[in-house]
């Protein structure tokens, strides 16, 4: 038993590690069919969509045949919003990897943790110390980096990237407004299921019938997807969230490794620098919101 607790402390950590490999495969598998490495190309909207559906396929089936809790009444408007923003950032984070190193997009995406700290000021009034500030400078100056220019020109990929990461933040304020107020599982069963509705108009006009190869790796993104987020579910539920949340970079280290492994695609020495600055001020932000949830919790 005592050997049993022992390991049972560090299985938090092992989810969220876990975690973020399955979003950095699914990341990696929408790079494979929207570039059409291992069959024709699928364009990247099909595959958010599908990242989507089978998501919301995937949780409410979950939920019929274990769910315990009722769904409550949901604060649609919350849900809406939150499902916007989200089908915005999977969009644009699936097709940048197709343009530019998946390195680098990734890295820029994960910018969102900024931008939530940022938009946490206004929605939820929220007060920054002077640390978090410099953090937020050193990863702007990470994305600086990655924001090189081609050539002449600005890459402007990159900096749509930076649309997507903005997107993230503001669904991860939204999390928070809803994580309160109703439980997990539900909340993902909406954000799907709205995801799949705002993901299905683009259909109407870019949809292509999947061959069965398509059809399976499209599958396997929306469950690579799905088998992160419950996965960093139960890490959050056995933990406090704020302690685990930084391990979630690691998809950074998880998707390069899978670019260079599969692909042999090695990024450049401004990628590392550029996504070493991002991954270090999220980090640090993540360390000083843990340490202020504990200080808090300790007052109480």
């Amino acid at each position: 038993n005592m050997c049993v607790s022992h390991y049972a402390k560090y299985m938090p950590f092992i989810f969220a590690l876990t975690a973020s490999f399955f979003f950095a495969l699914s990341t990696f598998l929408s790079k494979l069919i929207g570039t059409g490495i291992l069959s024709d190309a699928v364009h990247p909207l099909q595959v958010t969509h599908s990242r989507f559906a089978f998501g919301f396929v995937a949780t409410s089936s979950f939920y019929l045949i274990f769910g315990k809790q009722k769904i409550r009444r949901p604060n649609l408007r919350l849900h809406i919003l939150r499902a916007t923003f989200g089908w915005i950032g999977v969009s644009i984070m699936f097709t940048s990897v197709v343009h530019i190193p998946i390195t680098d997009a990734v890295a820029l995406i994960f910018m969102n943790p900024i931008f939530a700290m940022i938009f946490a000021i206004f929605i939820l009034k929220e007060k920054i110390g002077r640390y978090r500030w410099l953090a937020a400078v050193v990863a702007f100056g990470g994305a600086t980096i990655l924001v090189r220019p081609d050539g002449n020109q600005i890459n402007f990929i990159s900096l749509f990237c930076l649309i997507g990461a903005a997107a993230f933040g503001l669904e991860i304020v939204l999390i928070k407004l809803l994580s309160g107020k109703e439980h997990p599982l539900q909340i993902l069963i909406f954000s799907n299921a709205i995801g799949t509705c705002l993901a299905s108009v683009p259909m109407f006009y870019l949809a292509i019938l999947p061959s069965p190869l398509q059809l399976f790796l499209l599958v396997s993104v929306g469950c690579s997807m799905l088998i992160g987020q419950l996965l960093f579910l139960l890490a959050m539920q056995k933990t406090d969230a704020s302690v685990i949340a930084p391990l979630i970079y690691f998809t950074v280290v998880f998707v390069t490794t899978l670019d260079i492994l599969f692909l042999k695609v090695y990024p450049d020495i401004w990628s590392y620098y550029g996504a070493t600055l991002i991954l270090v001020a999220g980090l640090f932000i993540g360390v000083r919101e843990s340490q202020q949830l504990r200080r808090s919790s300790e007052m109480q």
